[in-house]
């Protein structure tokens, strides 16, 4: 049953108290909602960017991890006859992308000739994790 709310200016002392009471109740529990309403956005905001973050690191990790090797030159080898052992086209665009790298490393000129028993820093991709 419900009946009619009384004007505030016609209600007893107790009657007062008792409406006093259900407003602070009201405003209690409202709170407590609005709370618990942006604590809920906050942790489904938290657990998204981190399944994000997760997800990319995963993927970089999955892919394999980037080592360095030294290599001595050949008798007839060139930085072309390198890539082709070394390159790994997941990771290299093409072949002189890769050159590239290995003369920045190894503080090549544009122009450089290699010559048998040089030794030369060549990086290279493993699935495997090495310590």
């Amino acid at each position: 049953m419900r009946t009619e709310q009384k004007s505030i200016r016609r209600m007893n002392n107790g009657e007062l108290r008792f409406y006093r009471c259900m407003l602070r109740l009201r405003r209690e529990r409202r709170r407590r909602l609005l709370i618990s309403m942006f604590t809920m956005l906050a942790v489904a905001c938290v657990i998204i960017v981190g399944s994000v973050f997760y997800s990319s690191i995963r993927t970089q990790a999955g892919n394999g991890f980037k080592y360095y090797t030294t290599v001595t030159v050949e008798s007839g080898e060139t930085l072309w006859s390198l890539a082709d052992e070394y390159v790994d086209y997941n990771y290299y665009r093409d072949k002189n992308k890769y050159i590239s790298e290995v003369k920045s490393i190894n503080h090549l000129d544009e122009d450089c000739t290699i010559t048998a028993g040089q030794s030369l820093i060549v990086p290279y991709y493993s699935n495997e994790y090495v310590e």
